[in-house]
């Protein structure tokens, strides 16, 4: 049976829902993730801003917003930390967090709560996102969200963009928690571990903005973030990355070759080449997902996003 709708409910009794930003020297966008969580149309926010020590004036900042949110300045053990450390020293039934660098749509957490209210058994809540640039700007959209299937999840790869997701604290605890030891794939090793506990229901809603810097972890991953993640998938059963993982770690072979090619490297050219068409060719996932206009749409969202960035990096040379 469903819960009450919103409406029907009075507002005393709408679930408390419990946001945390991590941040660390992040004050050229701070501004704009904080104020898109205190303009929500959502009256019970629990915000939670965990700061890692910062040096950037982000502190200062931070004060101007007292008392509309609770912060703490001190050294963590890194993004993940500090968001379970934020999770435990809250109190809300709905949770989620927010990075320093990106946005909330208007009417983000009414929707996910809605959401919730509609799927009493879903432990997890997520929708669509767009990216932004520095300014603001929209790029164009989250290309790579879709419906939600377990089995995509843990053996293509991870569509669920971070901020357009939220959870039940219930299910977090439960799932065990972030594992603070992970930098780069702590979302999606979160993501798997709450649709074990319970249902995950994708609500066709935009809901967040994350943007795209060049510097962000997942720009500047690379082979590092690639490693982490087969380690997180290893642990779940599957045989090395997942498919879109795959195809990934390809496209950064070849651009290797590339650089071979120009420095006329020729033996580790082959190399790479050769690495590249075997990461994809041993995976039928990977290799079947080349005939999708899905994968397709994603790749083309990708050359966008790192066209932007090697204009970035033109601008500050």
């Amino acid at each position: 049976m469903r819960n009450a709708p919103l409406s029907g409910l009075p507002k005393n009794e709408w679930p408390q829902v419990t946001l945390i930003t991590p941040s660390y020297n992040a004050r050229p966008y701070l501004r704009a993730a904080i104020d898109s969580v205190l303009g929500q149309d959502y009256p019970h926010i629990e915000y939670l801003v965990m700061d890692g020590g910062s040096t950037d004036g982000s502190v200062e900042l931070l004060k101007e917003y007292a008392p509309r949110l609770r912060w703490v300045s001190e050294k963590d053990g890194g993004q993940a930390d500090a968001i379970a450390r934020g999770f435990e020293q809250t109190g809300g039934t709905i949770l989620g967090w927010l990075n320093a660098d990106d946005e909330l749509k208007p009417g983000a957490v009414r929707s996910a709560v809605e959401a919730f209210q509609e799927n009493p058994n879903a432990a997890l809540i997520y929708g669509n996102a767009d990216f932004i640039d520095a300014d603001g700007c929209i790029l164009g959209p989250c290309t790579v969200v879709e419906p939600y299937s377990g089995h995509r999840l843990l053996h293509y790869g991870d569509y669920i963009i971070q901020p357009a997701a939220f959870f039940t604290r219930q299910a977090y605890e439960a799932a065990g928690g972030l594992n603070t030891a992970l930098n780069w794939a702590m979302d999606w090793d979160l993501w798997i571990r709450l649709a074990e506990e319970d249902g995950v229901v994708y609500i066709d809603k935009l809901l967040a903005s994350y943007r795209w810097l060049g510097s962000n972890k997942t720009a500047e991953g690379g082979f590092h973030r690639l490693a982490e993640i087969e380690t997180v998938a290893r642990q779940y059963g599957c045989h090395g990355l997942p498919a879109y993982f795959r195809l990934e770690q390809a496209r950064l072979l070849a651009l290797q070759a590339s650089q071979n090619l120009k420095q006329r490297q020729l033996v580790p050219m082959l190399k790479n080449l050769a690495k590249s068409a075997t990461t994809v060719l041993t995976s039928w996932g990977a290799t079947t997902s080349l005939f999708t206009p899905h994968v397709w749409r994603n790749y083309r969202t990708a050359q966008m996003l790192y066209r932007h960035v090697e204009e970035l990096r033109s601008d500050r040379s």
